[in-house]
């Protein structure tokens, strides 16, 4: 691995409950490859990143959906060494891989990947200067209040632009450089219409995507569209399906599927 390009002082973000993550401010003229460095996180490594359903995630999905992120997602994480990326807030999806990562006592990286404008919406205050002119060290203090960051991931980069979907290209881009020549996979979990720009860069990376038929919302649509059940989806989803699922890239994941069955499928994309 190359020597570190200094992008600047690590975050520390201290959580309610003692946990700490790392995090790294980057600016535009950052590379992936540059952040990952600098936060130290090991590579080649295989790789999950997860899109999906966030704020407006309806409350029974996430019932729903607890058992898969604790029975399948968070174990197969920890079996196979992966890292996982997501979108770092304490809503949706990203809570419930925060949570089962957790519950399970899980040591692998969970990266939380976010622009820096919502950041400020969200409440995270980012100590000046003087408060964190401490040798080595650059403190954060995340507010605990309203929706912020979930507290149980390990890592979070803060990309430059201010609205939901300016971060979308660097997650793509950053599962690439971290697991390359390794296996990764996209899961897409529910979602709206963020995720359904993240299905588009995520495939145009090569990687495979899994839409978790069952979840709700964009998955369902996705999913209903793969069986050729569904003839009124919008343009851009009919495009990205007839290009990706005949090679294989685009394909769905029942949720009803047993937790065994579920993980074992799963697990086929990092074993091969």
């Amino acid at each position: 691995m190359a020597e570190p390009v200094d992008l600047g002082p690590l975050l520390t973000l201290s959580f309610p409950g003692g946990h700490n993550a790392q995090g790294l401010w980057l600016a535009p003229h950052h590379t992936s490859q540059q952040a990952l460095d600098n936060l130290a996180l090991d590579r080649p490594r295989p790789t999950l990143v997860i899109v999906g359903g966030a704020g407006l995630m309806a409350e029974d999905s996430q019932q729903q959906l607890q058992g898969v992120f604790q029975e399948v997602i968070a174990p197969l994480a920890q079996e196979h060494h992966l890292t996982v990326i997501d979108g770092g807030t304490d809503t949706g999806v990203m809570r419930l891989m925060g949570q089962a990562r957790h519950r399970m006592g899980g040591c692998f990286p969970l990266v939380g990947v976010l622009p820096q404008g919502q950041v400020k919406a969200l409440g995270t205050r980012v100590l000046d200067r003087t408060e964190a002119s401490r040798p080595g060290l650059f403190s954060a203090v995340v507010d605990s209040l309203g929706q912020g960051l979930e507290p149980h991931h390990s890592h979070f980069l803060f990309t430059p632009g201010w609205e939901w979907g300016s971060e979308s290209a660097w997650i793509a881009d950053l599962a690439t450089t971290l697991s390359t020549p390794k296996p990764a996979l996209t899961l897409l979990i529910n979602g709206g219409t963020i995720a359904a720009v993240d299905l588009h860069l995520n495939l145009a990376t090569g990687r495979p995507l899994l839409v978790l038929a069952g979840s709700g919302r964009l998955a369902d649509q996705v999913a209903t569209a793969l069986a050729g059940a569904e003839d009124d989806i919008p343009p851009n989803l009919r495009e990205v399906i007839q290009r990706y699922h005949p090679s294989g890239a685009l394909l769905s994941l029942d949720i009803a599927l047993p937790a065994a069955d579920l993980r074992r499928q799963l697990a086929a994309y990092f074993t091969h």
